[in-house]
């Protein structure tokens, strides 16, 4: 036989129950409450049944929102469901869901049926919850920051761009009010080297840590150091908004931004060691005493390609082969690097070792062949090469391959010397020719590389055409004036072009004071 489980009368079943029940008339007096929902309250069920209304027992929203909107709810619908307020409990606000139904049928004998259940865990969760969702927005657009600074940074090639990136990233992604960044300096600790909305002057300097990784707030201010991977390379000094709307300066995304962006001052620095080296070799190897005389004045210019700052293979180089005679030559090695530029300063000395009494420009080239076709990386150069008579002032020249020459008189348009032509150094057996003109006082002489003149955007006939334009405004100016407003107008800064060599020659006349040149 089997024992029977006890089963409690309905009413302490109701007493027990793990939700609040309580039984209201239309107007809200409770008429009867549960255990449950008096040990919530903390109070006596004297103290309640049929001395306080429901919306009592609920905090000032609960109760307005009882008023407005759950009352008329119950007289229109005779019910609602899951409501979420908060009772007013023995050990402060309790959070709980809400539903009510009306039994009966008329308005004297009618009741109001109402459960409570406690959403505390519910409540915690859903805080949680929130907790856990605002923290993943927040990942997500530190980690959306990240990559936008580590974007820009990587693009960075010289110290001045990576210092743009870290102080856009700084003010315009995390909103700071200004930004100041600070190099090492071997003179004064620190130095600032570029800033946003301040003055570097007037902001206050940091100081360098060595050890310091993370964003600190300090006077004010946010700061952090830059790492490279030996050494400190910079500290970043950031002040915060002062809008009261503004959100606070993200230290965890600014030190990630830190973290990127001393590494790529490390790299940006070295590379800019590097480019320096390079461009000191080069000019080291155009450097030479430059001939000079009453009868001419040789001037020259270089400027190596604003995209990627490397060695090159663009020379000039004006001497005297022998008594009476100058000689001018540009010249270009195809490719770039420290190979193309040790070929051209074995070609600028090739030159200089040919020329010579008798030689003349055609000899010249004949005899380059030769040497440019044992020389591996020397093939397919190109080069223009004139020589002019000082007593005359005729002038013999030749092109092996390379941009025609400009002659530029002050009564006659500037016009492109076409003849002497022959294909570049090297490419195969041929002979070779040149040509003669005969230079009057005040004539020039320009004699370039492709740089000057060569454009992606552009053809090179309209270009050239650009080129003769320039050269008709040189008469009149010194020749150091001249070149330099030729590059000013041809090689604009922001514009992509190759490394750009110019050399100009003034020719004067016949010496007057029947002075020989001197090298």
């Amino acid at each position: 036989m089997t024992d029977s489980v006890p089963v409690p009368p309905p009413h302490e079943r109701w007493e027990h129950s793990p939700s609040g029940l309580v039984t209201l008339r239309l107007d809200g007096t409770v008429l009867e409450a549960n255990a449950t929902v008096l040990r919530w309250l903390g109070r006596e069920r004297s103290d309640v049944v049929d001395r306080v209304r429901l919306p009592s027992l609920f905090t000032v929203g609960g109760r307005i929102y009882w008023e407005t909107h759950l009352s008329p709810l119950l007289h229109a619908d005779g019910r609602f469901d899951e409501v979420a307020l908060e009772l007013k409990g023995a050990h402060g606000r309790l959070p709980v869901l809400l539903s009510a139904v009306v039994v009966g049928s008329d308005a004297t004998t009618s009741v109001v049926q109402v459960a409570l259940s406690s959403a505390r865990e519910r409540s915690r969760y859903e805080r949680e919850l929130l907790a856990a969702r605002a923290a993943a927005e927040t990942s997500e657009a530190r980690a959306r920051l990240l990559l936008r600074a580590a974007s820009a940074l990587s693009s960075a090639a010289d110290v001045m761009s990576v210092a743009d990136a870290l102080l856009g990233a700084a003010t315009e992604s995390l909103g700071a009010r200004s930004a100041t960044l600070w190099v090492p300096d071997p003179a004064h600790g620190l130095r600032a080297i570029a800033s946003v909305a301040e003055d570097p002057e007037t902001s206050p300097r940091p100081d360098a840590d060595p050890t310091g990784r993370v964003a600190q707030v300090r006077h004010g201010r946010v700061v952090v150091q830059l790492h490279g991977i030996s050494a400190l390379q910079g500290v970043l000094s950031v002040a915060p908004s002062t809008d009261a709307a503004a959100d606070l300066v993200d230290l965890d995304a600014l030190s990630g931004i830190a973290q990127q962006g001393g590494l790529a001052l490390d790299r940006a620095t070295l590379y800019e060691q590097n480019a320096n080296v390079a461009h000191q070799l080069q000019r080291s190897l155009l450097s030479s005493e430059v001939p000079c005389s009453e009868q001419f004045v040789v001037t020259t210019a270089y400027r190596p390609g604003v995209v990627g700052l490397t060695v090159g293979g663009d020379w000039y180089d004006s001497f005297l082969p022998q008594d009476g005679v100058l000689s001018v030559v540009v010249g270009d090695v195809v490719g770039k690097g420290l190979t193309a530029a040790s070929r051209m300063g074995q070609l600028r000395s090739a030159v200089r070792a040919v020329a010579g009494p008798g030689v003349g420009p055609a000899a010249l080239l004949t005899r380059l062949d030769a040497f440019a076709g044992q020389l591996d990386g020397a093939t397919s150069t190109t080069l223009a090469y004139g020589e002019i008579d000082l007593q005359t002032g005729s002038l013999r020249y030749a092109c092996a391959g390379h941009l025609p020459p400009v002659l530029i008189s002050a009564d006659r348009p500037p016009r492109l010397l076409w003849d002497g032509r022959s294909v570049p150094l090297g490419v195969e057996a041929r002979a070779r020719t040149d040509a003669e003109v005969h230079l009057r006082p005040g004539d020039q002489l320009l004699l370039y590389t492709d740089g000057l003149v060569e454009r992606r955007d552009r053809s090179l006939p309209d270009r050239l055409q650009d080129l003769l334009a320039a050269a008709s405004d040189l008469p009149g100016r010194l020749p150091d004036d001249a070149t330099a407003a030729l590059m000013e107008r041809l090689v604009r800064p922001g514009e992509g072009h190759d490394d750009v060599c110019v050399l100009l020659l003034t020719w004067r006349g016949p010496s007057q004071a029947g002075r020989e040149p001197t090298g």
